[in-house]
């Protein structure tokens, strides 16, 4: 689908803007010397559950397991959309994945949002407007805001203009991401709006969503839940 393929090639995009911020794991299961009971004798290493084949010289790494690059994005996005079906914190799982996955930590992410429930203030609590910040979680505006400066980097405002920006921006207690808003100038309409601004392909369209965050325009949503 148009809006899944959009999403991953946004995800790219994303992860290219905040290369200077992530820190990247090294490869699960290089072995040392001497003989490794991890090795299953066909040129491959086995370690916590991932393989890696070796190809002369290279190591191929095993494919992620779950939906997303990052195991605890795929947790959290998993978890939300099996549990929040009726209450969804984001249209599809690509773009939760998109979402958690630009985050400076996106480990932290998804720690400070578990997923333990499925009622409607439960689902919004474990969403991006979730954590209001503290403790070391990143709150609803700085996380709003890195989305915003990851789809618009040529629009101002900076992030620290935007997180102040956005503090009066009301909110409510419940948020689906699926509904039809009106309350125009709200964080759920920005919110909206940039999942539009993750899976447009458009760079016009785009544009144009980007100018409606700052606005708080209510778009109409576009939602992939219960698509296989």
């Amino acid at each position: 689908m148009r809006k899944r393929s959009a999403a991953l090639s946004t995800l790219a995009t994303l992860a290219a803007w905040l290369v200077g911020c992530q820190v990247i794991a090294p490869l699960p299961g290089v072995g040392g010397e001497g003989g490794d009971p991890t090795t299953d004798g066909n040129g491959g290493a086995v370690d916590g559950g991932e393989r890696q084949a070796s190809q002369g010289s290279e190591t191929v790494p095993a494919p992620p397991e779950g939906p997303c690059e990052v195991a605890a994005c795929s947790t959290h996005c998993a978890r939300s959309m099996d549990l929040c079906e009726l209450t969804p914190q984001y249209p599809s799982v690509e773009t939760c994945c998109a979402v958690c996955e630009a985050m400076p930590s996106p480990a932290a992410y998804a720690g400070c949002r578990p997923v333990e429930t499925g009622d409607p203030a439960g689902c919004t609590g474990s969403g991006l407007l979730g954590p209001s910040g503290g403790d070391g979680c990143i709150g609803q505006c700085e996380a709003i805001c890195t989305l915003y400066a990851a789809v618009c980097p040529d629009m101002p405002p900076d992030l620290a203009s935007c997180v102040a920006m956005c503090s009066p921006w009301s909110t409510s207690d419940v948020f689906n991401a699926c509904s039809t808003l009106k309350a125009e100038g709200s964080f759920e309409c920005r919110l909206q709006q940039i999942y539009l601004a993750l899976g447009e392909p458009d760079p016009a369209k785009r544009a144009g969503a980007c100018h409606d965050i700052l606005q708080g325009r209510c778009p109409k949503p576009e939602c992939e839940i219960g698509d296989d």
